[in-house]
């Protein structure tokens, strides 16, 4: 059957058009550096100060030495 052969597909007025799109690519999770996250105050997220063998954040939390090595 040539296209001109076959019949047009019904035309609904009232009906959306409903195109399906591809999946995007999944997102490669990005590996953290564990320093840096070492350094991170797991209370708040803010980065913490390093003071002698202690890490101290602004929102109290703190971890020595001995939590960390």
């Amino acid at each position: 059957m040539t296209d001109a052969a076959r019949p047009a597909a019904p035309i609904v007025p009232h009906l959306p058009v409903i195109r399906l799109l591809p999946d995007p690519p999944p997102a490669r999770p990005t590996a953290a550096d564990p320093a840096e996250l070492m350094l991170t105050c797991a209370n708040c997220g803010a980065p913490m100060d390093e003071r002698k063998c202690k890490l101290i954040c602004a929102c109290g939390y703190f971890l020595s030495c001995s939590d960390y090595l």
